[in-house]
C-alpha cells in the first residue's frame, strides 16, 4: 500500500472516530430535555434535621407529575389509604373526613426553570392545595438516573427536607 493510500486511510480514519465522538457527545440530553414528560410516584419520604425519616403520604402513596416544554409543571401527591367520605359528596365531608383529605394530599402547579449548572428546577407554584404555598418560589434538587427522577426539596420549616422518588410513565 503506498504511503499517500496509508495517510488518506489514516485521516479517514480518525475523521470517522471524531465525528462519532462528537455526535455521542452532542446527542446527551440536558437535564431539562430528560426531566420533561410524565412521572408516577414511587415514594415521598420526610427527612428530619435528626435524620430520621417517614413517609409523609404513606407507604402506599400515590402521586403524579408533568413537566412540560412550555415550563409548566403540575405535581399530586396522596396518601392512598383514606377512608371514603360517609356521603358521596366532596363538599358533604364531616370535619374528620376533610382534615385526613387536607393532611393526605398536596396538588401544586405553576412554571419552572431548569439550572443546568447545580441539577435544580426553580418552581413558582401559581396555586395549591396547601394555600401557604400559593404565589411561592421554592427550589428542589434534581438528580435523573435512566428512568428515575429524585427531586429534593428543603422546603420544609422544621429544617428537614423531602426526597421524592418518580420513575418514567410508560
Amino acid at each position: 500500500m503506498s504511503r499517500r493510500k496509508l495517510v488518506a486511510i489514516s485521516t479517514l480514519s480518525a475523521l470517522g472516530i471524531s465525528l462519532l465522538a462528537s455526535s455521542a457527545v452532542g446527542q446527551e440530553k440536558s437535564l431539562k430535555e430528560q426531566l420533561l414528560g410524565t412521572w408516577n410516584l414511587v415514594s415521598h419520604v420526610s427527612v428530619l434535621p435528626d435524620g430520621s425519616k417517614f413517609p409523609r403520604y404513606g407507604a402506599k402513596a400515590k402521586g403524579i407529575a408533568f413537566f412540560d416544554r412550555g415550563d409548566r409543571f403540575i405535581i399530586t401527591v396522596m396518601r392512598s389509604e383514606r377512608t371514603k367520605y360517609a356521603v358521596n359528596l366532596p363538599e358533604h365531608g364531616t370535619a374528620e373526613e376533610n382534615k385526613a383529605t387536607a393532611e393526605g394530599t398536596i396538588t401544586y402547579f405553576g412554571t419552572y426553570s431548569v439550572s443546568e449548572a447545580d441539577s435544580s428546577i426553580a418552581i413558582h407554584i401559581d396555586a395549591s392545595s396547601f394555600p401557604n404555598w400559593n404565589g411561592a418560589d421554592q427550589k428542589r434538587n434534581v438528580t435523573i438516573t435512566g428512568n428515575q427522577l429524585t427531586l429534593t426539596a428543603r422546603a420544609l420549616p422544621t429544617g428537614g427536607r423531602a426526597e421524592v422518588i418518580w420513575n418514567r410513565a410508560n
